[in-house]
């Protein structure tokens, strides 16, 4: 008898195949316990190895002994024509049959339960919350809303914090992109991790109706990734998932949960597709995790953190050149570190932004960020009318982005365009409720149009929500400019965090000066004239001018070839300068009367020089 023929009568094949079907069902079974427990990766792994070496194991042993009506002997002492190693064989057959069925069985609950050893975030129960997508597309919403929370860090060492946000922004990214959905923003939504708010709670304050939240666990090069998929309003949980795989893989589980939330919504999605992650990031998971390191720590916005973040920015561009989105947040921290950082030199860091910026935009033409970026600084060279264009040129390309409709808010009020500007405040208000800066913004463009009331209930809320470290600073000076003079004083006094103490001391030579228009020369004498060294302190002085409603302003600002001029020359208390030629003057120099003409005159042309104007 050949050594083939010998193994399959002594059944050590049906052996083998029974060995495998049983340790991996046994493996799933253990493996769905221990991640609900949070047992340590390691512990996972002693199960894998004890099942590995058990194979060989049973294979010698099915070789070695035989099954016999007086019990187990070894099978050189059996005789063949006693043995029942056929009927052995049988009863192997049905046992594989048996564990083969447990393990289907088990596969398809997996696929559509309710992973039952989740924390629940509601009291729903039974078959509601573990509806699948399939049975929820009759669903008819024209506009869903999504938020998607930081999945939680679930390693062992608790230092994945950065790759948890880090998935969840790249999924909204790739949300944000599919029309017939709102998603909350990054910004929003990350700033509710620290407080203890339950899932409709969260979901109440950002105004959604869905939720994603996850959880996500590396240990070395593997990955697993858990996500699950809530519908609020009704408690029932859509859809909910687990992959396992390496950090290469990262990329395909994006996708895929992106697809499966798609078809889970029934978002139509017109001519928008999905874009692969990979496509939109980079193929190197090297690169991928510095710059999910990376935005970690931009987000932090100090000095040493947005420090650390340009480095990790250009280590991962040093390993993908292509990586275009860590070439454009390469650009943001160059740009933001100035204003934390007052030893850092200005020009540099917008001479390695523009050029980080400009290499973003070889690679994807796209990049919002990028031209963002760019707009800035034409606007802080006074190139008015190219910054209005890259601006413009930003929102078409992602007209969910809330910084893009920020900043050119902003810049349109700079110029006038006050009714323009509060409807693109309120669109990036809208995308992002909870961004103080946008908030405070909103209260600006109120108070220049005189609604101090609203003006006042915008900063409270910002406040609220740490602009300025939370100081009521700006509300005094809004108490100013609606005449209350002592509730506004006694605000504007304590200044703000992180304010230049030279600043602050000269407050109250301001406050004499708006008291007493008479007595204004000390605070003029104080603050001198500015100079190229100061554009963070310039804005702040230029306010108050403005307060002021002097003609001092347009002295202050003589030796500048590009000033950084506050919002408020366009507040009712500066009216009486804008129409003088000294104003005029001044929006030429600066290239906004060039801006005028191509784009439309200000709202309030009629308080210009009416001899220099071209008003319609």
């Amino acid at each position: 008898m050949g050594f083939f023929n010998e193994l399959k009568r002594r059944n050590v094949f049906r052996v083998g195949v029974a060995y495998a079907v049983a340790a991996w069902l046994l493996l799933q079974i253990v493996d769905l316990v221990l991640e609900n427990i949070n047992a340590p990766d390691w512990v996972m792994q002693v199960f894998m190895l004890a099942m590995a070496v058990g194979f060989p194991i049973a294979l010698i042993v099915a070789w070695a002994f035989e099954v016999t009506p007086d019990g187990v002997k070894l099978a050189k002492n059996v005789d063949q024509s006693e043995s029942i190693s056929r009927a052995t064989g049988q009863q192997l057959n049905r046992g594989i049959i048996v564990i083969l069925s447990v393990a289907i069985v088990f596969l398809l609950t997996d696929r559509f339960r309710q992973e039952p050893f989740f924390k629940p975030q509601s009291s729903g129960t039974g078959t509601e919350e573990t509806l699948q997508a399939e049975t929820v597309q009759d669903l008819a919403d024209t506009r869903k809303s999504i938020a998607v929370l930081p999945f939680r860090d679930m390693s062992a060492a608790q230092d994945q914090a950065y790759f948890g946000e880090g998935i969840a922004e790249e999924l909204l990214n790739a949300l944000v992109k599919l029309d017939g959905l709102r998603v909350a923003s990054r910004t929003s939504t990350f700033s509710l991790t620290d407080e203890d708010l339950d899932i409709p709670a969260i979901a109440a304050r950002l105004g959604v109706d869905h939720v994603l939240e996850g959880s996500i666990r590396t240990s070395g090069n593997q990955v697993r990734v858990t996500a699950q998929l809530i519908e609020v309003s009704s408690d029932v949980h859509l859809w909910s998932e687990t992959y396992n795989g390496t950090l290469d893989d990262i990329f395909q589980i994006q996708d895929e949960i992106t697809g499966k939330i798609t078809n889970a919504l029934k978002i139509q999605l017109g001519n928008a597709q999905l874009m692969p992650a990979a496509d939109l990031l980079t193929n190197n998971a090297e690169a991928y995790q510095l710059y999910l390191r990376g935005r970690h720590l931009w987000r932090q916005r100090n000095s040493a953190s947005l420090t650390q973040a340009i480095e990790l920015f250009k280590q991962a561009v040093s390993l993908d050149p292509d990586f275009h989105r860590a070439w454009s947040n390469l650009a943001i921290a160059y740009l933001n570190l100035p204003d934390y950082d007052r030893s850092f030199n200005q020009e540099y860091g917008f001479k390695k932004g523009l050029e980080a910026a400009d290499k973003a935009l070889q690679i994807y033409p796209q990049s919002t960020e990028a031209l963002v970026i760019k707009a800035n600084y034409a606007q802080t060279k006074c190139e008015m009318p190219e910054a209005a264009r890259l601006y413009e040129q930003a929102i078409r390309f992602n007209p969910e982005d809330p910084t893009a409709h920020h900043w050119y808010a902003i810049f349109l009020d700079s110029i006038g365009h006050t009714s323009e500007a509060l409807e693109q405040i309120q669109i990036a208000r809208q995308i992002d409720p909870l961004i103080s800066a946008v908030i405070g913004i909103e209260a600006q463009i109120y108070s220049n149009m005189g609604d101090y009331v609203r003006a006042d209930e915008l900063l409270r809320t910002a406040a609220s929500l740490g602009i300025y470290g939370g100081s009521l600073h700006p509300v005094g000076k809004n108490y100013l400019r609606a005449g209350e003079f002592e509730k506004g004083a006694a605000l504007v006094k304590q200044g703000w965090t992180g304010q230049d103490p030279s600043f602050i001391a000269g407050l109250p030579l301001f406050l004499n000066a708006f008291k007493n228009p008479d007595q204004q020369g000390p605070f003029f004498d104080y603050i001198g004239r500015a100079d190229e060294s100061g554009a963070f302190d310039q804005y702040d002085n230029i306010e108050l001018l403005t307060m002021l409603g002097t003609p001092y302003l347009f002295e202050y600002v003589r030796e500048l070839a590009c000033p950084t001029l506050s919002n408020y020359i366009w507040s009712e208390t500066f009216r009486e300068q804008r129409g003088t030629p000294e104003f005029y003057k001044l929006m030429e120099r600066m290239n906004i009367v060039e801006y005028w003409r191509e784009f439309g005159w200000p709202d309030d042309c009629a308080s210009l020089d009416q001899s220099l104007a071209e008003c319609p």
